[in-house]
């Protein structure tokens, strides 16, 4: 392996080190965290020579398919869980089977 770094001359404005492993911002919106892992990409690609920036996107492809894999995951038990029927325990539904019902009460006085 031959990567030479660059001179630190070279790194963009903002440490690379820090703006490649800040935590992402905090939003609901999809195409900001696309942006953000573009945006981490190119950093990564102007700081890191050829052979260590393929290293960082395998690492990246290996991540986002184990997160995926994990939601996928998450997803089948919850709908497993849905699709289960109740618990075992009394029933009660529209078309329960009738049974006459003796109303003789044994603490009645009558």
């Amino acid at each position: 392996m031959n990567d030479a770094l660059k001179p630190p001359g070279r790194l963009c404005d903002a440490c690379a080190g820090s703006a490649l492993t800040r935590p992402p911002s905090h939003t609901e919106d999809p195409a900001r965290h696309v942006g953000e892992l573009f945006r981490r990409l190119t950093l990564a690609s102007e700081t890191y020579p050829g052979e260590a920036f393929t290293r960082i996107v395998t690492a990246m492809l290996v991540a986002m398919g184990r997160a995926c894999l994990m939601e996928a995951e998450a997803q089948a038990l919850w709908l497993r869980e849905r699709a289960e029927p109740g618990q075992p325990g009394i029933r009660v539904s529209a078309t329960a089977r009738r049974v006459d019902f003796d109303a003789w009460d044994p603490g009645d006085p009558a």
